[in-house]
């Protein structure tokens, strides 16, 4: 897989951590804010990043009950959240640019009136 996936993930704690468990990415998104998980070697490692800042922050966290219980409350306190499957020899930072490119370009957020409702329909 040369390209990543993004899909949008229910606001559900349980379904993140089985992502993770999975070896895919889970971006979380609060209006203008973005925060990147994957677990990797038995570490939650958390990159954040805010839309238009020219850098972002990196965190990790050993992979243990205490920070289990972190990362899916992260789902109920995010307005959206997001899959993204990649092939893991990509650089993890130009996956995370193409997924915030992503997201932004089908639900761009702010300004008036916020994300527009996407309609996807099946041709008959």
């Amino acid at each position: 897989m040369e390209i990543i996936n993004l899909d949008v993930l229910p606001k559900d704690g349980e379904r993140l951590a089985e992502e993770l468990e999975k070896g895919n990415m889970v971006a979380a998104r609060s209006a203008g804010d973005f925060l990147y998980i994957i677990e990797r070697e038995g570490y939650f490692t958390m990159f954040s990043h805010s839309i238009g800042a020219p850098g972002g922050g990196r965190r990790q966290f050993p992979k243990d009950d205490k920070h289990r219980a972190a990362i899916r409350k992260i789902a109920e306190m995010s307005d959206s959240v997001f899959l993204v499957e990649f092939d893991p020899s990509l650089n993890i930072y130009g996956v995370m640019y193409s997924a915030e490119e992503g997201i932004l370009s089908m639900f761009p957020g702010g300004g008036e009136g916020g994300d527009a409702e996407v309609e996807f329909e099946i041709p008959q």
